[in-house]
């Protein structure tokens, strides 16, 4: 509990604070990431969001989420770094540089391949999401959480546990959920935000991503792929790998996701029994046992080859192993 002792006297005591999450921002990503800076704003602090890339047009509901800043577009100073949901300071992209002239750095997160880069770290691998600590830190600083702070934590829990459906959903965590709304977290609108707004062009793309589907010869892997040229058309590939995991019989499902960078953004999800953690470990990445992922150099196809050949090799060791 030092950590968090420590960081709510930070958090009441300086004035000023840059906050930022990891690049690929999802929902607790930026969920987290709105809600500290708007009780930090609500408390009279100077504090300034930023991120590397925009905000997803899937996430632009969130309130606050006009006030993200490009990091790019910031050179001025702050006395504190806050980086929440992110496993090692380059996966915050170009705000690195900014939090680097911080006088502190303080590292929120929960997953289990965090590198404990800050000068505090509050760490939770038991947490559900980000936003299930962040929630934990306002209430024991007692700080307000309004209707919308609530909102965006609530967002955060719920994209996080895949609407309660995965592995890391735990009684906390609907303990949690239960307090923000009664805080008053929009339940409703965050659902036909989340999940009833789809464009006709989004939904084409799904189809287009699921024609992609292939199955390893033992059925226990399955994987889609998405090319720059389909992302061209329209980036919204949220949850998609999840249809890749849901096959009868298949442990691991996989998403490749080329991007303009030249790099290949690898997805993992596993049922029962994988620690993707590991495999997106083996490539440079991190998350969960069950959900993980990477950034690899390269083509489609070759990266598609070399970590399908990776998840194989794990399963070979395992089945050996028993």
């Amino acid at each position: 509990m030092e950590a968090i002792e420590d960081i709510i006297k930070i958090l009441k005591t300086k004035q000023s604070f840059v906050l930022t999450t990891h690049i690929h921002a999802d929902g607790d990503a930026l969920g987290s990431l709105l809600a500290l800076g708007l009780a930090l704003l609500n408390n009279g602090k100077k504090a300034v969001m930023i991120h590397s890339e925009p905000v997803p047009e899937s996430y632009r509901f969130l309130p606050g989420a006009e006030m993200v800043k490009m990091a790019q577009d910031l050179t001025e100073s702050f006395e504190i770094g806050i980086v929440l949901d992110c496993t090692n300071l380059s996966r915050a992209g170009d705000a690195e540089q900014l939090l680097q002239k911080a006088e502190c750095i303080i590292n929120i997160d929960h997953h289990i391949s965090n590198e404990y880069f800050g000068q505090i770290n509050m760490v939770e691998t038991e947490a559900s999401a980000t936003g299930e600590m962040v929630c934990n830190l306002l209430v024991k600083g007692g700080f307000t959480i309004t209707p919308d702070i609530a909102t965006n934590l609530y967002t955060a829990i719920i994209t996080d546990t895949g609407s309660f459906r995965h592995q890391n959903t735990t009684a906390n965590c609907f303990r949690t959920c239960a307090y923000l709304l009664e805080c008053g977290a929009a339940h409703s609108f965050i659902q036909h935000h989340l999940y009833e707004q789809r464009s006709l062009q989004s939904l084409r793309f799904m189809v287009k991503v699921l024609q992609t589907l292939s199955i390893s010869e033992n059925g226990l892997i399955a994987w889609m792929t998405i090319s720059k040229d389909k992302i061209a058309e329209v980036d919204d590939s949220d949850g998609l790998i999840d249809y890749a995991k849901s096959l009868k019989g298949v442990e691991v499902g996989i998403l490749f996701k080329e991007l303009d960078s030249g790099e290949i953004k690898v997805s993992f999800r596993s049922k029962s029994f994988v620690d993707v953690n590991q495999l997106a470990a083996h490539f440079g990445g991190g998350g969960h046992e069950r959900a993980a992922g990477c950034s690899i150099k390269g083509t489609l196809k070759e990266v598609e080859q070399l970590v399908i050949r990776k998840t194989e090799e794990y399963l070979a060791k395992r089945r050996a192993a028993e």
